[in-house]
């Protein structure tokens, strides 16, 4: 990595972000995933969201194949399911759930079944977009699960008003 991308990377990991987990049933019905941090909403007519990953990732290879993903957005509380899909090596569905041909996690703060709508090239990395075919999340949300210079972080949330 050349010194700009060592910079550029730095000072980019000063922008918190939300902490994801991308989840897709494989054609030999194994599941995939990937932590992600790089996710936002693009619409909401159609409803639409987006997420990167490397040009290289085997997940998300696989992920594509599939042409249906879970897009899962984590609490405090699931740091270590973060973890897991951070990892290659372990991929274990414990704490997941299956139907329909969607995996998602359990407990999430919300998550969003997704059909692949486009993928576009990004230098390094591939844009996928995803059209939302149906949502769901707790009631009450847990503390938000953030990445921050790196590493993870959390929000204590707010006080409500009076």
């Amino acid at each position: 990595m050349d010194s700009n991308a060592i910079q550029y990377r730095r000072l980019i990991g000063r922008f918190a972000t939300g902490v994801a987990v991308v989840l897709a049933e494989a054609d030999d019905k194994t599941v995939v995933g990937m932590t992600v941090n790089s996710m936002t909403s693009v619409s909401l007519d159609p409803l639409l969201l987006l997420f990167c990953t490397r040009n290289e990732s085997p997940s998300a290879k696989k992920l594509l194949a599939a042409e249906r993903f879970s897009v899962n957005i984590l609490g405090q509380q699931l740091q270590h399911i973060s973890r897991r899909f951070a990892c290659p090596s372990d991929r274990s569905t414990a704490g997941c759930a299956s139907r329909d041909g969607f995996t998602w996690i359990e407990g999430a703060n919300a998550t969003f079944l997704c059909a692949v709508e486009h993928v576009y090239p990004g230098g390094d990395h591939k844009i996928i977009v995803g059209r939302v075919l149906r949502m769901f999340g707790p009631e009450e949300s847990a503390e938000p699960l953030l990445f921050y210079e790196g590493r993870y972080a959390g929000l204590e949330r707010p006080a409500r008003a009076a």
